[in-house]
């Protein structure tokens, strides 16, 4: 599913983010003395000390029409921190970090990770399945493939804070063996509709 892209996180108010935002600032604050990208270890334990929730968020938590929506909260070439907005059934593609630490949290409601791991075949296999309750940290980087989703039930919100240091801009999206060799194609039906997941 594709991302929202349209704009979000009204920029009513002129302050700086981390007065707009108070519970950030310490986040914040770290991220404006960056001079390369961020350790990993460093966004993780910031996410994991800072008590955070949507209401601290709520200004950003604008969702999408089309897909779960980025909306930046703050952002330099070292950095961008963004509140996602996810409704149910939305998800990323199954995506890589390449050049970028990215860590985020949970802040409300329950998420689902699918991690991943290249084969000697050249296919990706997935390897293990995180339920992400509020409050959940996830730290990636480079090599390390995932896909994020809201499977909540319909009506079911979910909303994540993300650091990606720096901004991301060159990952690898990959798709999960979707291709049926010719020579056993007539054994399997055809499509009658793609589910959203």
């Amino acid at each position: 599913m594709a991302t929202d892209t349209t704009p979000g996180c009204p920029e009513v108010d002129e302050r700086p983010a981390r007065e707009r935002f108070p519970r950030l600032a310490p986040i914040i604050d770290y991220l404006d003395t960056l001079s390369g990208r961020a350790d990993l270890s460093v966004l993780q334990r910031l996410l994991s000390q800072t008590e955070i929730g949507r209401q601290d968020v709520n200004a950003c938590c604008v969702f999408g029409t089309r897909g779960y929506k980025r909306n930046t909260v703050s952002k330099t070439q070292w950095y961008e921190l963004v509140a996602l907005c996810w409704r149910s059934g939305d998800f990323t593609p199954i995506h890589d970090h390449h050049g970028s630490s990215c860590a985020f949290k949970v802040l409300e409601g329950t998420g689902t990770e699918i991690r991943f791991v290249r084969t000697p075949s050249g296919l990706i296999c997935p390897v293990q399945t995180n339920p992400m309750a509020p409050g959940y940290v996830c730290a990636a980087e480079d090599e390390d493939i995932h896909q994020v989703a809201n499977m909540q039930p319909p009506g079911t919100d979910l909303i994540t804070l993300h650091i990606y240091s720096p901004p991301i801009k060159n990952m690898t999206t990959y798709e999960f063996a979707t291709r049926i060799s010719p020579d056993a194609a007539d054994a399997y039906a055809q499509p009658v509709g793609v589910g959203r997941l």
